[in-house]
């Protein structure tokens, strides 16, 4: 939406300031890291070609990764433009005067007017969606408390828990394909298969944790994420079928290329996956430790209220329908605008008029609108703090690190290449013996880049999560606002009122009364929602959740007041309130008395009075009730 000046601002401040400069030291760290190798080409060059061309490489990619991450701290740091238009809307707003932003946030509303509208009739809160899929509903069971959060809170806390089960059932299943290979089933191959398998074990796990790094980006965690255990079933049928497979394909081999198999195993393939899978569980821990010390902080602040004020009442009152829906709409509410902001109209009143025969008829309208949400701090713990700004500067240590494994990785890659273009070149020409120490010898290198690689992957997988998941808490904002629902329905009848109908009065005031018999029915809360800020001309445009609607009798009571007040205080007669016409109709007054023939007799007077009168009657049969009412009075 458009940055919308004000010079009353929302008072809404940068929240990622320490989050960025962290992130700056970290691409401050990258880039003299990226350092070292470009300062190596002019010596490379002397050596190597290749290496020259390595070194450049390597420092353009560190160098680039390093400025990329400088460049977003950076970013967040900057001076944070809020507009008076932030956040976003909760369903389509048709104020008039916000319809350009209100076609620009159209895309990111989380609700429909008729579901804000069923919130409230229904003292319901449809952003607590049910689970989806079994894993979700299993850790939904384990934390009850999640399902009050935001989605991506909820998102995060199940690609976390998601990522455990299937961590778990990797590894269960790995006993069971380890059993299968040790217990002869697949014959001599077993040997070999578990190799294979605790490498295929460590590809699932970094892959499952590239995955959930990749889900917790912004634009794909809006909406609610299902988790089933699909993947579950197809790794017990993997662990099955694979090592059978594997077997299978052994016994098809000669004995001589089992005996060369076996050779090459014992003396080559020496990797092994098993330092790389305690790396990962040891960060494993580390980043759901951490987690779990947020998550559970964010938990105590969440309070699921589904109450509202209700006022129902049916009043008699001499004013138009019209009136009432003005009054309410232009006076009534406009009062409850927060810093002068316009309220977002969800349903617009548009009164509906159906007149019938002799002046009378009926109304209704509807109306549902929020005042501009006001900023709730959340009441954090000093304890989250801590923890907040520990998990930070841990997610930004991992992807330095991470870095520092590349560094070294594609050194590592180098040093392969230069021992397979130097040694792995005249294979064919050694003898058999020569050739088995010359690959055992390219074996360890090998063994060396994979673990490097693996390494790699796996710490930048825990500092991206890490990272995106600490965002998420440093990114919540929490909004307060009224949001109010009323329905009014009635009928109404018009009647005449005039006075000054004496037969010597030289002044009259004839006035149509509309004499309406209004229900309304009015429900208010105080809700309370949340939005998750970025940086950037977008930072407030993410979609906004109900959290909680919190019962607000006093501020119910005083609109009431107001509209009463304003029904009371209508006037049904048309009077003289210019000091000009005052005059003039004074002076009309005494030029009539003036002209009158004096009467001697007062009960001449009332006769001709009363003459008067039955001639006016005769000339227009209506004024009849009006001189009744005057008589009366």
């Amino acid at each position: 939406m458009a940055y919308d000046f004000g010079a009353n601002t929302l008072g809404i401040k940068n929240p990622f300031k320490f989050e960025g400069f962290v992130k700056l030291m970290g691409g401050v760290l990258i880039c003299a890291l990226a350092v070292v190798p470009l300062l190596g080409i002019s010596e490379a060059l002397k050596q190597d070609m290749v290496k020259a061309w390595v070194n450049a490489g390597l420092g353009l990619i560190l160098l680039i990764w390093g400025l990329q991450q400088s460049g977003i701290g950076l970013f967040q740091m900057f001076k944070y433009f809020v507009g008076r238009s932030v956040p976003t809307s909760l369903a389509q707003n048709f104020n008039p005067s916000e319809r350009e932003n209100a076609q620009q946030e159209k895309a990111v509303t989380e609700y429909q007017a008729e579901e804000l509208e069923s919130m409230l009739m229904g003292r319901k809160n449809s952003t607590f969606k049910e689970p989806i899929g079994w894993t979700a509903r299993l850790i939904h069971t384990l934390l009850p408390r999640l399902i009050f959060t935001p989605y991506p809170i909820r998102n995060f806390v199940q690609e976390l828990g998601s990522l455990v089960v299937t961590s778990v059932m990797a590894l269960v299943v790995f006993a069971v394909a380890y059993f299968v290979s040790v217990s002869g089933l697949v014959g001599d191959a077993g040997a070999m298969i578990t190799p294979i398998l605790s490498v295929m074990l460590l590809l699932y796990l970094i892959m499952a944790w590239r995955a959930m790094a990749s889900s917790l980006v912004s634009v794909r965690n809006r909406q609610l994420h299902s988790k089933n255990a699909a993947g579950i079933a197809k790794l017990l049928v993997i662990a099955i079928v694979i090592p059978v497979a594997l077997g299978y394909l052994y016994a098809q081999f000669s004995p001589t290329t089992r005996e060369e198999l076996a050779l090459w195993f014992d003396n080559v393939l020496v990797f092994s996956a098993w330092g790389n899978l305690a790396l990962l569980f040891v960060i494993s821990l580390a980043v759901i430790a951490a987690s779990a010390m947020m998550i559970r902080e964010r938990f105590t602040l969440a309070q699921p209220k589904t109450e509202v004020a209700e006022f129902r009442e049916n009043l008699q009152e001499s004013v138009h329908p019209n009136e009432i829906f003005i009054n309410i709409e232009n006076i009534v509410l406009a009062n409850r605008r927060y810093k002068e902001i316009p309220n977002r109209i969800y349903q617009g009143f548009e009164p509906v008029l159906q007149e019938q025969s002799q002046g009378k008829g009926n109304f209704r309208g509807q109306l549902l609108i929020e005042t501009q949400p006001e900023v709730h701090e959340m009441e954090y713990s000093n304890v989250f703090k801590q923890f907040r700004m520990l998990s930070t500067l841990v997610g930004q240590a991992l992807v330095v690190v991470a870095a520092l494994l590349f560094y070294f990785m594609i050194g590592g890659a180098y040093e392969v290449y230069a021992f397979a273009s130097e040694r792995l070149t005249n294979l064919d020409r050694l003898a058999d013996s020569q050739m088995m120490a010359v690959l055992a010898e390219f074996g360890p290198l090998a063994s060396s880049l994979l673990v490097l690689f693996f390494s790699w992957q796996t710490v930048l997988a825990g500092g991206r999560i890490l990272e995106r998941g600490t965002h998420l808490f440093w990114s919540e904002m929490q909004f307060s606002s009224l949001l109010m629902w009323m329905k009014t329905e009635g009928t109404y009848t018009e009647s005449k009122i005039s006075t000054g109908m004496a037969i010597h009065d030289s002044t009259r005031s004839e006035n149509v009364v509309v004499r309406s018999s209004i229900t309304p029915w009015i429900i208010t809360s105080r809700i309370t929602t949340s939005t998750f800020a970025t940086s950037g001309t977008r930072n407030l445009e993410m979609p906004r959740y109900v959290l909680s609607l919190s019962k607000n009798t006093d501020e119910l009571d005083t609109i009431v007041k107001e509209i009463k007040g304003f029904l009371r205080g209508r006037e049904a007669i048309a009077s003289i309130t210019n000091e000009k016409d005052l005059h003039n109709a004074e002076t009309i007054f005494q030029v009539n008395q003036a002209s009158r023939a004096p009467m001697l007799d007062t009960d001449k007077q009332q006769k001709l009075e009363e003459a008067g009168a039955f001639r006016r009657i005769e000339e227009d049969p209506s004024a009849a009730d009006d001189s009744q009412d005057q008589q009366k009075s």
